[in-house]
Formats: C-alpha cells, structure tokens, sequence
C-alpha cells in the first residue's frame, strides 16, 4: 500500500473512532444497560431497586422478525430455475440464522455491512460464504454514491491489546495492526468489485457533520429518552413501596430497650452512649400503654397518587409504541378478530418495515453480485445479478382461505402466472423448485395413468382371444 493511500486510510480511522461511542451507546441500550440504570444514584438504607423494562430490544427484534422471519425468496425474471437453484445451494454455506441476525443488526444501527469471502476447503476448492459486520467493527468510504473502501476491525482470540485492520479495496485485502504495519503481505479476493455490501435504512447513515445529529433512524434514537423516564418511573414507584412498606409505626413516650452484652451489662456506642434495640413489631403482638396522654402509637401513611403514577406510565409507553409505529399486542382485542382486521393493525409498521427491506435489498445484491462472480470463477457459470428479484414474506398472520379463494378465481382467467399465484402462498419458500415438484408429480401421474391403460388394453385383448379360442373349441 503506497504512503498517500495508507494516510487516507488513518483518517477513516480516526472517522470511525469519532463515530464509534455513538454506536456503542446503541449496542448498550440494545442489552439494557441504559443511562436512567447506569446514572441511578443509591441512598444509604433504602432498597435501591432498579427496573429494567428493554423496549429497544423487544421492537428491534419485532421488525427483524415482521421482514426477515420468513426465508428470502429469489426469483428469476428470466425464468431460469438454475440460477434459483444454485443461489439456494450456495447461501446453505451460511448458518441458518444468517439472515434474520442480519436484518437485526441493520435495524438496531441503521447501518450494517456483509463480508463476501471464499473459503478454501480442500487445495483450490473454494466455498462461497457471508460475514456480519457491525459499525462497531466496521467502517465504509463511499465517493460519488460507490464503495471505495472498507475497513474491517477486530481483535484475535487471546491478544486482547491489538486492534487488527483488514482494509478492503476493489481489488486486494491489506492485512495492517494499528500501529499500521502490514502483519501479512496482502491477497486478491478476485471479485473485481469491493466484496462488502452496506445497507442504511433511510439512504444515511449517523453523522454530526452540521452540527447536530442526521441520518439517524434507529428505534434508539426515537424512543431512548422515552425509555431512560420509563425505568425511572418505575424504579421509583418500586423504591417507594419497598422502602416504606407503604406505612411507619409512629411510638410516643415508649423508648426503647438497650442492648446487653452475654453478662447483662449495657453495650455503649463509639460516642459512649447505650446502644438502643431496633423494636420489631410482628405476630399480630399487643402493646400496653399506662398513660394515653404521654404514651400512645399511630400509623404514618404515605398516601402516593397511584392513579398518577399509572397514568405517567401509560402515556410513556403508548408513546413508545405510537413514535416506533408498533402494535402493542398484549392489549385487548376487539371482537373482530379476522386476518384482514389483524393485518390492518399492522399497516403502519409494514410501511416503515419497507424501508427495512430496501435497506437489505441492498446489501443482497451485493452478495448476489459476488456469488455470480465465484460461480463464474470455479464453474463458469455467467449469471446477472440484475436478474433476480428480491421478495421478503412478512411474517404476519394470513388469511389463507382469503387468499385461497382468490387464487382459485384468478387462476382459470389466465391473469396471473402460476408461478406467481405460488408466490403469494406463505408456506412456499422455493416457488421455483415447487413448480419442479409439480410438474414431477404431474409426469409421474401421467405415466401411471398411461401404463394402467396399456394394462387394460392388454386385458380386454386376452379376454376376446379367450373367447375366440372358446367358440373355436366348440
């Protein structure tokens, strides 16, 4: 790596280090450790409670689930069933939740990158395989709207104290430390294009470059101060009831006994004073009192508005679920309960789940990009990733008899493509292989049907040689 390219990797450095604590805060809040917990200030003597209640985390997986439950279809718009079938076969190199930790990180950052890599298996056999990386850990440069470079960084296992770089170019991978010395000589990816797909939900990723926050539309950024006033409400009201008990015995003219050693002497304070018993009252214990008028007991109850506190709460998470566009599903349902009703729930969080998927779309076809280059590497297979559509199953109740219904009027008319009526059906995840499944089924039908014809032939032609052969013999 030449001088004047190693310098302007040191500024995406030191760029990714700016940004890298605004992140980090997201992966905090992602966990639960918020700043109303890590801020919260214990008092001497009382219980301080913490209540940890994680809606980040609950609607971050909720919109990863709603797009990205369900597999990924890919389908040809050539029509070709191979590309599909290779596509399918290839992408079981990666683990089977691949896809949705994808789509969970692209939503808990806005911001998420795809490492293309082959792995060499046995002497020059390569598979084709995908790996996540976070901004913690990543860091793009994109001039005129097209990835220049991509600096990945990480730590080994046991070397805790150096930071290792990969630095990504459309070319080759540079292998430096961060003391920016090359730890292994550098090696062709042979893609031809940088093997590293980025998606951002919105177009932008986080940047202070105006001098306030943009390009931010993370759940985090929407609803953190709304969570932070959320748990304080709520450890407050639970410190309240657990330091108090809800009530204080009041006791006039009555002191209390002091404490005794084992020989019955009197044990004193550091101040030389008698150290006093704390009075335990328990067991339903009566207490006898000689003279009302000096001595007596009375309840102190603190008297907290609960109506208050409830309705401070309600209002808080309605605006969590108002602002991040989700449904709170543990409320009542209405009687109407049929999946046309359900689904209308949903339509503002599917609306925002768009954006979503486009983000991943992205990142997608990148790796589909990638793919097409190593299949035409080690089989010679020339495919275009511009091709193939992209279709994301949401991960919501259907109605199927609905849809079933109209599957079957649609069908007779001709409108629609078969292969697109499979499609629109949940439960079929290769519509291109179910097709092949079909038209298997049919042949074999066919073929059967055939040969219980020929059978039959075959037995109406021996039963008439049988009777010739009767009127002959007689």
């Amino acid at each position: 790596m030449e001088q004047e390219e190693l310098e302007f990797i040191q500024k995406c450095y030191a760029d990714y280090q700016t940004k890298n604590p605004y992140y980090h805060d997201i992966n905090r809040y992602y966990y639960g450790s918020t700043d109303s917990l890590l801020n919260f200030t214990p008092r001497e003597g009382r219980s301080n409670l913490k209540v940890n209640t994680n809606f980040i985390q609950k609607l971050v997986d909720e919109e990863a689930q709603y797009s990205f439950g369900n597999d990924i279809t890919y389908t040809s718009l050539e029509d070709n069933k191979q590309i599909v079938k290779d596509i399918a076969y290839n992408l079981k190199n990666n683990k089977a939740d691949h896809d949705i930790n994808l789509g969970i990180e692209l939503i808990k950052y806005g911001l998420c990158y795809e490492i293309n890599y082959r792995e060499e298996y046995e002497p020059k056999k390569f598979k084709f395989k995908n790996k996540i990386v976070t901004p913690l850990d990543g860091y793009m440069y994109i001039k005129d709207d097209i990835p220049t470079y991509f600096l990945h960084m990480f730590k080994k296992q046991l070397e805790p104290e150096t930071t290792y770089i990969d630095v990504y170019t459309e070319e080759r991978i540079y292998h430096l430390d961060d003391k920016w010395q090359e730890v292994a000589p550098s090696t062709e990816h042979y893609f031809g294009m940088l093997p590293v797909g980025v998606g951002m939900v919105g177009g932008k990723a986080y940047n202070e470059d105006r001098g306030y926050l943009e390009g931010d539309k993370t759940i985090y950024k929407t609803i953190k101060n709304l969570q932070d006033a959320l748990e304080t409400n709520l450890s407050d009201a639970v410190c309240e009831i657990s330091d108090f008990r809800n009530a204080i015995l009041k006791i006039y003219g009555v002191e209390a006994e002091e404490e005794l050693d084992k020989d019955g002497n009197v044990i004193l304070d550091e101040n030389g004073n008698p150290k006093k018993k704390e009075p335990v009252v328990r067991n339903n214990c009566i207490m006898l009192f000689g003279d009302k008028t000096t001595q007596d007991a009375d309840w102190l109850i603190k008297n907290v508005n609960d109506t208050f506190i409830k309705s401070t709460r309600d209002e808080l998470k309605d605006l969590i679920y108002t602002l991040t566009s989700h449904v709170n599903t543990n409320e009542k349902l209405q009687s109407n309960l049929s999946g046309i009703a359900l689904r209308s729930r949903l339509q503002s969080l599917e609306a925002k789940c768009k954006m979503n998927e486009k983000a991943m779309s992205n990142i997608l076809y990148t790796r589909l990009q990638c793919l097409f280059r190593h299949l035409y590497l080690t089989e010679s297979k020339n495919y275009d990733a511009n091709t193939i559509k992209i279709g994301f199953t949401p991960n919501v109740p259907v109605d199927e008899t609905g849809l079933a219904d109209m599957i079957s009027k649609i069908a007779p008319t001709n409108t629609v493509s078969k292969e697109t009526l499979r499609s629109w059906l949940p439960r079929i995840e290769n519509v291109a292989a179910e097709g092949e499944k079909i038209e298997k089924e049919l042949k074999n039908d066919l073929n059967r049907i055939s040969s219980n014809d020929y059978l039959s032939i075959g037995e109406n032609s021996n039963e008439e040689k049988s009777n010739t052969n009767g009127v002959e013999n007689v």
